[in-house]
């Protein structure tokens, strides 16, 4: 057999393998190269790191996706000789283990349902009796379709003597719905099979925003492309990979804390043991205040092919954009121009048209009459469309962003108020998002606290959203890692921080850079037609999150 190396991550907090925590739970992520094919030396293989993390004080394991047959599976025929019944031998043989030591284990593997002759990339949730408490099906298959059945249901959430536990499945992670869906169900701990690369900032990043801890087990090696054929029948039917798959390549366990502090990881090539403790206690609360009623347009259909077709958008348009910041607030409207002489410079440098530029929150005091006109002449002037917020609004001190909008030498003026406020923060949160439609593509105007909500991108997706003008006010040197997690959501945003660095982050694929970071001003070449192709998990119902969740953090 071959030689497993066990390199164990040691939590600074000592636990015994047979003392129930009030306070914190051992937990262990199996980094992992499953054998394409070999299910049963990868479960005894399987069984040796389980039961290792077991008596090492694991009270919650996690395995890696499809850890009993290697993912590079392509067709029916494939996947039948490898897929088991759940409960079977695997779950039975890691029910014992569960058993014996009394401690939960999450399981990727493939799935097939007698009753339908269906098969899933499933991830098993075993309980300390050693039975099946539950399965979870992955959502959002890749080459899984040429022979994944579709499943669908909520993101099942099971309650045990740690917090309440739910599972998703790799991809799933890189949708924030998901997550989402388990934190508003009132989930403690996330543990998520894993077969990709995935960063730890990002993990970080989902932590936070769901106050909600995070368990990846992931794997490691490399795997076979698959072969094209051209005579197949139903079951032999297959979808190649492109290219054979490299699964060393960013492949990360980890162990976050709901707070968005690593506890441990481990990326080499070799399994591995991954062990660290988490907190357990109250439920915290979400970053900012969910606001479910801005939110219905996440059960629409408005990403169908046919519908986005129909969107009206913009002709695809490459442009700059531009976040600016004067470096304090101003008093005068007229303190802007060297920045906007600047920014004109910095665009005609690279060939490109300056399309927007964007200053952060409060960066003027108010937004009296005398302002605006002398803003509004500035846009003409330079023919740029200017976003800018105020300190005081007229209409209540209400945090309000404004877009000066140039069009054929005339500017209109569109008023946008803060839709989401932190936990502590009192005002009158604005009624609506406030989306435009620019030359340079379909613009929506946010401040820094409402991208704190993962359902805003979300919402500016379905909507058909280019780019997101950000006025920010954070010293947190993490917002940099939030602006970017956003942007992965198919939306360019572009963030003029008050406390902070400047960025413009672009979404979709785009060729490098595809971001700038600097303080004062950051610039980059746009072109809209990258973010056009949205990104949806599939057979997701996001109901439960139109309505206010129950749980305290809520």
């Amino acid at each position: 057999m071959r030689r497993i190396v066990f390199a164990i991550f040691v939590a600074l907090t000592a636990f015994d393998a047979n003392l129930a925590y009030a306070s914190s739970v051992g937990v262990a992520a199996i980094h992992f190269r499953p054998e394409l094919g070999n299910v049963a030396g990868n479960r005894t293989r399987l069984l040796a790191l389980n039961e290792h993390a077991a008596k090492m004080g694991a009270k919650i394991i996690v395995n890696t996706e499809m850890a009993t047959s290697g993912y590079a599976i392509f067709s029916r025929a494939d996947m039948s000789r490898v897929a088991e019944e759940i409960p079977g031998p695997t779950t039975n043989a890691l029910g014992d283990i569960a058993k014996r030591y009394g401690v939960y284990i999450a399981v990727g593997m493939p799935e097939f349902d007698p009753l339908t002759e269906q098969f899933f990339n499933s991830a098993a949730f075993i309980g300390p009796d050693g039975k099946v408490i539950g399965t979870y099906r992955k959502r959002n298959n890749l080459i899984e379709a040429s022979y994944n059945a579709v499943a669908t249901g909520p993101v099942p959430v099971y309650d045990t003597p740690y917090g309440r536990v739910a599972i998703v499945i790799c991809a799933d992670l890189f949708y924030p719905h998901l997550a989402r869906l388990a934190a508003v169900a009132g989930a403690d701990i996330l543990l998520a099979p894993a077969n990709t690369g995935v960063e730890m900032a990002f993990l970080q990043q989902r932590a936070k925003e769901n106050d909600i801890s995070i368990i990846v087990a992931n794997r490691y090696g490399t795997e076979i492309k698959g072969n094209e054929v051209d005579v197949f029948t139903e079951d032999s039917f297959s979808i190649p990979s492109p290219f054979a798959y490299d699964f060393s390549h960013g492949s990360r366990s980890a162990i976050v804390e709901k707070n968005g502090v690593p506890v441990g990881g481990w990326t080499d090539a070799a399994d591995h043991i991954l062990l660290g403790n988490l907190s357990i206690g109250a439920q915290g609360t979400f970053p900012v205040v969910r606001r479910p009623d801005l939110y219905s347009v996440l059960n629409q259909d408005t990403l169908e092919e046919y519908t986005f077709r129909q969107l009206g958008l913009p002709k695809p348009t490459i442009a700059a954009l531009v976040a600016a910041d004067p470096g304090k607030s101003i008093a005068e409207p007229d303190k802007l121009v060297p920045l906007l002489d600047s920014a004109v410079a910095a665009a005609k440098n690279e060939h490109l048209s300056l399309g927007l530029v964007v200053f952060p929150l409060g960066i003027l005091p108010n937004a009296d009459q005398r302002s605006l006109d002398a803003l509004s002449v500035l846009a003409k002037s330079y023919s740029v469309d200017l976003v800018v917020s105020f300190g005081n609004d007229p209409l209540g001190n209400r945090p309000m962003s404004i877009l000066f909008a140039v069009d054929a030498g005339k500017v209109s003026l569109h008023r946008y108020v803060r839709t989401h406020r932190l936990p502590n923060e009192r005002f009158q949160v604005g009624e609506h998002f406030l989306v435009v439609d620019r030359p340079y593509g379909r613009l929506s105007i946010l401040q820094g606290p409402d991208l704190l909500a993962p359902e805003t991108s979300m919402v500016m997706e379905k909507l058909g959203v280019d780019t997101i003008a950000v006025a920010a006010d954070t010293s947190d040197p993490s917002s940099d890692t939030l602006w970017r997690t956003r942007a992965a959501d198919y939306v360019n945003i572009v963030v003029a921080n008050r406390s902070g660095d400047e960025g413009v982050f672009l979404g979709g694929y785009p060729p490098a850079p595809s971001e700038i970071v600097a303080e004062g001003m950051a610039l980059i070449r746009s072109d809209s037609a990258l973010v056009r192709s949205k990104k949806e998990p599939r057979h997701v119902d996001v109901s439960p999150l139109l309505v206010q969740c129950t749980s305290a953090r809520c």
